[in-house]
């Protein structure tokens, strides 16, 4: 079924940008498996798909042990090791064949992703480790298109718990002669009460004026009804005759003035 990725995608990025400091260019780091289905799916050029995705410039990167494992795989996955050694490399501090390119991604990642990675892996099994990492936004690709995974409920609440961190009263403040005797516990924004009623704004009804009937004019009156329009049109033919009645009378008087 075809994901609604736009607006997710917006909402995701957002929230790791301002949760975890996330900033361009972002670096991405790419495993081979990843590589090797978007070129089947006619995806190959990820230089413009990853960044129109995320919105901003990236960076990939692939590790030693990722084309190490292409290498491995055969003729089949050699065009994924061709793309791979095009991008640049990670260096992971690991010889080639010392560990899977799933456990070097891993460690790179560490426990609380300081580097800001952006994992892109169509590794179902390393996506959900990387699950239990805070502040770890992980890319997968398929038949529709290159998708961003919705933020995990954990990298959600230890976004909440920092924040809350970030706005309790410092320790030495605590200890601070000012706030003797004062119950901190109050100044939770959670425990504050107010007695503030916001009013909601309803639907408002039709304008009145514009519901009223228009009113109509009666025959007998000035531009009121058919018979309004009858009379100014007689009217205006009795001037019109009368006019000519009078240049005619004009005519004739001048006419009998010179035969005299």
């Amino acid at each position: 079924m075809r994901r609604k990725k736009h607006k997710h995608t917006r909402r995701a990025v957002a929230f790791y940008k301002l949760s975890y400091g996330f900033h361009e260019p972002y670096k991405v780091l790419l495993d081979g498996n990843f590589i090797h289905a978007t070129i089947t799916s006619n995806l190959a050029n990820l230089g413009d798909h990853i960044p129109r995705l995320i919105g901003g410039r990236c960076k990939l990167y692939v590790t030693r042990c990722v084309t190490h494992e292409l290498q491995e795989l055969g003729a089949d996955f050699r065009p994924a090791l061709t793309a791979a050694r095009g991008y640049e490399l990670h260096k992971c501090g690991h010889t080639p064949g010392e560990c899977a390119a799933s456990d070097c991604i891993k460690q790179a990642i560490g426990a609380s992703n300081p580097d800001h990675w952006w994992v892109a892996s169509q590794d179902k099994g390393l996506r959900a480790d990387l699950a239990k990492v805070p502040g770890c936004p992980c890319v997968f690709a398929t038949v529709n298109g290159i998708h961003l995974e919705s933020p995990p409920e954990m990298a959600k609440a230890a976004a909440r718990e920092a924040e809350e961190k970030a706005a309790a009263v410092p320790r030495h403040e605590r200890r601070s002669g000012a706030l003797a005797g004062v119950d901190l516990g109050a100044l939770d924004p959670a425990r504050v009460k107010t007695s503030v009623a916001f009013r909601r704004n309803k639907a408002k009804g039709p304008n009145p004026l514009a519901m009223r009937k228009k009113a109509t004019k009666k025959a007998g009156e000035p531009g009121g009804g058919a018979g309004g329009k009858a009379a100014r049109r007689g009217s205006e033919a009795q001037a019109e005759r009368a006019v000519a009645v009078a240049g005619d009378g004009g005519q004739a008087e001048a006419g009998g003035k010179k035969r005299k």
